[in-house]
């Protein structure tokens, strides 16, 4: 009963903003949190995996997508086959089903790892309650208390808000269970369910891929070193190969995307003020540095990553408790030694080019098993500090939840823009131009935002079905595309009048449509360009190319 409680109180937990947005209000539809943006990117790869798979740059027509796993929109693309809504799977249908997952998979794991009940029932608590040391953060400064990701990673209760985070963390539970249940009794089914889990998850999730793979590297040389057993070292094999085969097919430039910068998390927290922000160290490292006083800023980094590491984890630092030296001695515990470190190190080492902070996605695999030591060192301590622990744990995971029930959304999608779109939808296909995002409008409006200035997002191709000249540049730098040509043209059709120019940019790019919300303008009378207007309402006019 405890159990099915948690879970239950554990979905709510994770799922009230995925629930409450891709809904239709009186106003259009209401996006709560970052949805506006990551939400709506998924819609939009849907959309084009119900078109071709592999699926076509939602934000660069003709482009096939690079650099982009995108396996957990192909599994939703299926189900929308079914005749089920897009929106319902992204937003309610798969959030519930990942986070009833992540209980049941926790609860078992646990159970098997410490074999006790409390601690298996802790472990579940820790998986969608914990937080960071965020909201200390805030009360230092004086601020409202919060601080999620004060300390950069994202804590469990944002778990679906990345659902390709969610469903790759489930899928390493399960492999994990799997993983034991071959070393007990080897089976060939068994092996091949490992293979296909393991080999397929690089196409979920590339960071779980390679934390899972790492693992099941470092066991695989000590059964074959200290056990004389080749079976998992075949396993390992067979689950590589097929990870090359999805990744490298999908790949473009992608080694191109990691670029080495030691302690980048560590010293933007430090110097962030929006994060920890200290700014006397900051100052201090760049003294020292500068004097070349290497001890005093090895003392002063050491500092810095004390409070990366405890600030992220935050009650679960209670878990150096559940650290034990038989455990070394256990495959399955060396198993999940080696996806810690896997998942430690590279946030520690590297940046994300485009999007530098992306990195710190590999230490919320970390976080996850982090939570279990702590259920097992919880049970360590006295019984009143144990009650303490408990209760301040998921602080600022409280307080992000609690953002999440603000009645109005940020962004929403104008019913006029809705039913513009949907007209859209039911034409003939054809590449949509569109006006690229212009951040200076937004402050023409009040909260809540239409999507067209909330943010640059996909939102056109999302709620289209179309291919989208150029949407989501910021997208496209995390893709490391090539793109900037595109924008520069796009920006120009629509604020020059050069009318020969225009016509043999609408030619040479295949534009079929132009879908033009009537906060923007055309630089010369609609008369003047070869395209007809096929559908106009108070809030948009959509043009076919002739």
């Amino acid at each position: 009963m405890a159990l099915i409680l948690l879970i239950f109180l554990g979905v709510i937990f994770q799922g009230v903003i995925m629930f409450r947005s891709g809904v239709i209000y009186d106003f259009g539809i209401g996006y709560w949190g970052p949805l506006a943006r990551d939400g709506v990117w998924h819609e939009a790869l849907v959309g084009q995996l119900l078109r071709s798979v592999p699926p076509e740059n939602p934000g660069l027509s003709g482009i096939v997508l690079a650099n982009y796993h995108y396996f957990y929109d192909l599994l939703v693309s299926l189900f929308v086959r079914l005749g089920i809504s897009t929106n319902l799977l992204i937003y309610t249908a798969f959030p519930v089903i990942f986070s009833m997952l992540l209980g049941i998979g926790t609860y078992k794991l646990a159970n098997i790892l410490f074999n006790n009940k409390k601690t298996s029932l802790l472990s579940v608590f820790f998986a969608y309650f914990a937080s960071s040391f965020g909201w200390i953060v805030s009360l230092v400064k004086g601020q409202e208390i919060g601080g999620e990701s004060a300390f950069w990673a994202n804590q469990p209760v944002s778990l679906n808000l990345n659902p390709p985070y969610a469903i790759s963390l489930v899928i390493i539970i399960f492999t994990i269970l799997l993983v034991n249940s071959y070393l007990n009794r080897p089976k060939i089914f068994k092996a091949l369910f490992i293979i296909l889990l393991s080999g397929t998850l690089i196409g979920f999730k590339v960071y779980a891929g390679v934390v899972l793979l790492g693992g099941l590297f470092i066991l695989s040389l000590k059964r074959i070193f200290f056990d004389k057993d080749f079976k998992l070292a075949i396993i390992f094999m067979f689950s590589l190969l097929i990870s090359l085969g999805i990744l490298l097919p999908q790949s473009k430039s992608s080694l191109g995307l990691l670029e080495i910068k030691p302690f980048w998390l560590i010293d933007t927290m430090i110097d962030a003020g929006d994060r920890v922000g200290i700014p006397n160290f900051t100052a201090r490292r760049f003294a020292y540095l500068a004097e070349h006083k290497y001890f005093h800023l090895l003392v002063i980094q050491t500092i810095g990553f004390l409070i990366f590491f405890i600030g992220n984890l935050g009650t679960r630092i209670i878990g150096v408790l559940g650290f034990e030296k038989k455990q070394l001695k256990s495959d399955l515990f060396i198993f999940i030694f080696a996806m810690m470190t896997f998942s430690f190190l590279p946030p520690l080492i590297f940046i994300q080019k485009g999007n530098a902070w992306n990195i710190v996605q590999f230490f919320y695999y970390f976080l996850f098993i982090a939570g279990l030591f702590a259920a097992h060192g919880l049970r360590k301590v006295p019984f009143v500090l144990a009650i303490f622990v408990i209760l301040i744990t998921p602080i600022s995971s409280i307080t992000t939840f609690r953002s999440w029930l603000y009645p109005n959304p940020p962004a929403y999608l104008p019913v006029k823009e809705y039913e513009a779109l949907k007209y859209l939808l039911l034409q003939n296909d054809g590449v949509v131009l569109k006006y690229p995002f212009d951040s200076n409008l937004r402050g023409k409006f009040k909260d809540p935002f239409p999507l067209s200035v909330y943010a640059d997002n996909t939102y056109v191709s999302a709620h289209s079905g179309k291919s989208v000249f150029i949407e989501d540049a910021e997208q496209q730098i995390v893709l490391n595309t090539d793109y900037k040509e595109r924008l520069k043209e796009a920006t120009r059709f629509f604020i020059e009048k050069d009318l020969s120019w225009s016509e043999k940019f609408l030619k040479d790019n295949n534009i079929t449509y132009i879908y033009l919300p009537k906060i923007y303008q055309l630089p010369m009378a609609e008369g003047e360009y070869p395209m007809k207007k096929i559908f106009e309402n108070d809030n948009v006019n959509i043009y076919m190319v002739e």
